[in-house]
């Protein structure tokens, strides 16, 4: 088996920067399709803002130049592809990719995926995971991912939330350009999968159990005032602690550690250790109330969970990336896997961002994964299993 081919292009004119990405993807290893092949051709394509007018003549191009006659896709915040980053400028990025006859099907709200049990003639699970786009504007649209992960047999959605944009409203390609809602593709449990999600935050200290909240307030853990708790975590002196001035608290909370901001980790299970943050949602501390010692946060917590106060930190961003890579190098060389594709969905707050220089992220998966064919985008919400993150990369392996 080939590498997918793959291919970016940068240009005001979209014609012209479809010509680079197809100039590149003609000069790749993947071997073009032929009558008779017992397989399935998917187009994935990701583009930025500038270019998302003419999705229709886009998609037209592709389906002309490619005789692929499937596409899935989206306007992003910013593209990636290799080793390259491109948030500001007219771009986009596209690989074409293969699968076993039955593997792979496009989805949207006019065209609904299979169910989580059906099988086709051949005895496949025809909906086993999912390649989620999102529009950000759809109502209750966590809600819409987690109902989306129960119709796949292993419940596990990769993608993100794309941009706004594009002729008419359309954010997303599912064989036509749409708006609104979920879109993209299910795999048959005949694709091999592998993925990893890795988080730009860094624990400031021990995880606590919510023992009391309501809404988007977490008003205790461990049994004690939450906010007395968090001020205890940062290292604030026991005086300050016991103030309720709120002037008086923020002065003192230790800005060198909170320069990239103040979050909440919250998982629902007890975390294997061996995971960092993989199992966490990251969230925004929103405020506190230094009155009745409670702390906002940007999610709705549960008594029971489990909190963990961080920031976010480059170097830790690097270190987790640097795992999962790791992860999978491990299980691919164990399993005697070959990768064929992969695709990163990062969050559009990392990136140049966090981590100072543009492609760092993709040179970090080069590094430790080899010359993989790779193209992702920069989401508004990163898309892992039944739930939508923020500040996170999904790293997906085809294998």
């Amino acid at each position: 088996m080939s590498a997918y081919a793959w291919g970016v292009g940068c240009d005001p004119d979209w014609r012209v920067a479809l010509a680079q990405a197809l100039a590149q993807a003609t000069a790749d290893s993947a071997t073009p399709a032929q009558p008779g092949d017992d397989r399935d051709r998917l187009g994935i394509v990701y583009l930025t803002a500038a270019l998302g007018a003419r999705l229709d003549e886009l998609l037209a191009a592709l389906r002309e130049a490619t005789a692929v006659e499937h596409w899935v896709g989206a306007v992003a915040h910013g593209v990636c592809a290799g080793e390259r980053e491109i948030s500001d400028e007219p771009a986009l990025a596209l690989m074409l990719a293969d699968f076993p006859r039955g593997g792979v099907r496009v989805f949207s709200g006019r065209e609904p995926p299979p169910a989580a049990d059906e099988r086709d003639a051949r005895g496949a699970i025809r909906s086993h995971t999912a390649l989620v786009h999102a529009d950000p504007a759809t109502p209750d649209l966590p809600e819409l991912v987690a109902d989306m992960a129960t119709r796949t047999a292993t419940g596990f959605l990769f993608g993100g939330i794309v941009a706004s944009g594009g002729s008419a409203g359309a954010t997303q390609i599912a064989d036509i350009p749409l708006s609104g809602g979920l879109s993209g593709a299910v795999f048959a449990d005949t694709v091999s999968v592998l993925t990893r999600v890795t988080q730009g935050a860094s624990p400031i200290a021990a995880e606590h159990q919510i023992s009391a909240c309501s809404s988007q307030f977490i008003t205790e853990l461990d049994d004690r005032p939450a906010l007395d708790v968090l001020l205890e975590d940062l290292g604030v002196t026991e005086r300050v602690r016991a103030s309720r001035d709120g002037d008086e608290i923020l002065q003192a909370l230790p800005a060198d550690r909170l320069g990239q901001g103040l979050f909440v980790g919250l998982t629902s299970g007890h975390p294997d250790r061996g995971i960092g943050f993989g199992d966490y949602l990251i969230r925004n501390v929103v405020g506190i109330d230094p009155h009745n010692r409670v702390i906002a946060v940007a999610a709705q917590p549960k008594v029971g969970d489990r909190a963990v106060f961080c920031t976010r930190d480059r170097q830790a961003a690097r270190r987790d990336l640097t795992r999962i890579c790791t992860e999978l190098r491990a299980q691919i060389e164990e399993d005697k896997l070959e990768v064929r594709g992969a695709l990163y969905h990062s969050c559009v707050a990392r990136g140049e961002h966090l981590f100072a220089t543009s492609g760092a992220e993709l040179e970090i998966i080069r590094h430790n994964l080899g010359e993989v064919a790779l193209i992702g985008f920069h989401a508004g919400g990163e898309i892992a299993r039944d739930r939508i993150h923020g500040h996170t990369g999904v790293l997906t392996l085809f294998v």
